[in-house]
This record gives structure tokens, sequence and C-alpha cells, in this order.
């Protein structure tokens, strides 16, 4: 009985998980250009690392580890460009993927149609 009720106590503790964790996986585009905009150089073959609506992660690919949770977009041969503010860590997550692919939007960390 006791290790019924330990079992059980595991599982339901192990359920749990933070709202915002649920399903929500972050988006890392790795190998393009990146034009963080403002006073910021470019960077080529760059990863950047989006979760809950904000850039959590920027920089080049030999200093930015790619989460293995991450959905990965494929960004060579494309530019990253900031959309509003410039792209930095905490900032929300606007900017544009243009390239050969066509031409994504993201808003505060969501692919637009």
């Amino acid at each position: 009985m006791k290790t019924y009720l330990l079992l059980s106590a595991l599982l339901l503790i192990g359920s749990c998980a933070h709202p915002s964790a649920e399903g929500v996986r972050p988006i890392a585009i790795a190998g393009a250009r990146l034009e963080p905009g403002g006073a910021n150089p470019p960077i080529d073959y760059s990863i950047v690392i989006v979760e809950d609506g904000k850039f959590r992660a920027v920089g080049p690919q030999t200093s930015v580890p790619l989460p293995k949770e991450a959905d990965v977009v494929d960004g060579l041969n494309q530019t990253i460009v900031a959309d509003g503010n410039p792209i930095a860590v905490g900032q929300p997550a606007n900017l544009t993927l243009k390239g050969p692919k066509g031409v994504r939007t993201m808003r505060e960390g969501k692919w637009q149609q």
C-alpha cells in the first residue's frame, strides 16, 4: 500500500509543470545572417532562440548552444532583420526572416501567416 501511495504521489508531482512550459517549445533559428539593428554589427551563422515571446539567446553559433527541445528553423542562406527594437535578449521577439525560401515575419514569438 505504501508503495502504491508513493508511486501515485510521484506521478502527480511529475505531471505538474509550469503553465508556460506545457507544450510550448523554444524556437531556434540557426545559421542565418543576423542584422540585429542599432549599433550592433551583423553576425554570420547566428543562433537566435525565442521563448515565451521574447529573445532568450542571440549570438554566433560558436557561443550560443542550441537547446535540444527547440523547434529548429533552418536559416542558412537567409537573413534575420530586426522589426522595431534591436534584436537583443529580453526584447519582444519581432523579426523578419528573408531569403530564397521567401519572407517570414515573427511577432512576439509567433510566426505570422
